[in-house]
């Protein structure tokens, strides 16, 4: 056989105790730091590890230290470009503090999320971070880990009247923002697409509710459909609203994709954007891949939620006995861009009576 292509056997501790001629144990406390072992034993086993080009197992330590310093981290969409800058800010600051992050993908299924949390807890990770797919009715899995004292944080999503350790934006800011945004552009028939039963979707609802009511607006139903946070349910969304009488003005769909999907449903029946319907999504989601912007949206700083999550779940670590129920909330901005116009300007096909 070739070489290259046999598989070098790793290095163990054993394998420097016998070239040293010292217990397993000694050499143990030498790679760890142990005050047990002389300075001079300490540089003897540290050189022979490199020359034997020994690498700790990770997993081995940390039955012994009970640490395995990883961070669990479950995202609905591992894709997506606003969970990717969330991630980013996480493991900055992980990684000054010296921990790994292991990422799962829940595939926005809430099931596949309690299978991915499990398996993390199986792997001995120190805490978690999960940006939940569970329905604002269902925080069982989060109870569960706080009753048992399992270190963890919300990120983005949390459940309203329950005491848990969150990280997110003012959500109800966002839909007042986003709605008062079209409002101020003289628009009078504004609906909105919703998102998922989590609670950015159900908060964002809310504050569209409460910019139409402050401004004296009649909230119409029909101009209420419901998407899933992606392109597609915009899309498809935006399509239902078109074939209203009379069809809305404007529209503010509770994150970009649905945005983004509510201009392409636009433009396949020939209407024009902003000329004939104004759209507002949130998340910024273009901002950071695209040169040129398009859609009006409600921006707020995506990493900087992944670090001020992280933060709160290392306090939570460096003092396990005190139960946190920390919750950090981030205030929100509009930005203009050109997928709004004032209602004035549209002339008599798109009237804002």
């Amino acid at each position: 056989m070739p070489r290259a292509a046999r598989r070098k056997k790793e290095a163990t501790i054993v394998d420097i105790a016998r070239r040293l001629r010292v217990s397993a144990m000694t050499v143990s406390r030498a790679l760890t730091g142990s005050s047990e072992v002389s300075e001079k034993t300490r540089k003897r086993v540290l050189r022979c590890a490199k020359e034997l080009g020994y690498r700790p197992n990770r997993w081995a330590r940390s039955l012994v230290t009970q640490r395995s310093s990883i961070l669990g981290v479950v995202v609905p969409d591992i894709a997506h470009s606003y969970f990717a800058e969330i991630t980013r800010g996480i493991e900055e600051v992980a990684d000054k503090a010296g921990y790994k992050l292991l990422l799962c993908h829940s595939c926005l299924d809430p099931r596949k999320e309690e299978a991915e949390i499990e398996t993390l807890l199986g792997t001995r990770v120190e805490g978690l971070l999960v940006a939940s797919e569970q329905p604002l009715s269902s925080p069982e899995v989060f109870l569960k880990l706080q009753e048992t004292r399992i270190p963890f944080v919300l990120i983005d999503r949390f459940f309203p009247g329950r005491e848990l350790p969150s990280v997110r934006v003012d959500d109800v800011a966002v839909g007042r923002l986003a709605t008062e945004c079209l409002i101020e552009l003289g628009h009078r028939r504004i609906a909105h697409i919703r998102g998922p039963r989590l609670s950015p979707a159900a908060l964002r609802y809310r504050g569209y509710l409460a910019a139409l009511r402050k401004h004296g607006i009649p909230v119409n139903s029909e101009w209420i459909v419901s998407g899933s946070f992606d392109i597609e349910s915009g899309r498809q969304a935006m399509l239902k609203l078109l074939d209203k009488q009379p069809r809305p003005t404007a529209v503010f769909a509770a994150n970009d994709p649905m945005g983004i999907g509510a201009v392409y449903a636009c433009r396949d029946r020939g209407l024009a954007v902003p000329g004939d319907v104004s759209i507002v999504g949130a998340g910024n989601i273009e901002g950071a891949h695209h040169p040129n912007p398009f859609l009006t949206t409600v921006d707020w700083p995506r990493a900087e939620l992944g670090r001020a999550a992280v933060t709160v779940l290392l306090a939570i670590l460096a003092n396990p006995e005190h139960q946190h129920t920390r919750v950090e909330i981030f205030t929100p901005r509009l930005l203009s861009r050109q997928s709004t116009a004032q209602a004035a300007q549209r002339g008599g096909k798109g009237a804002s009576a």
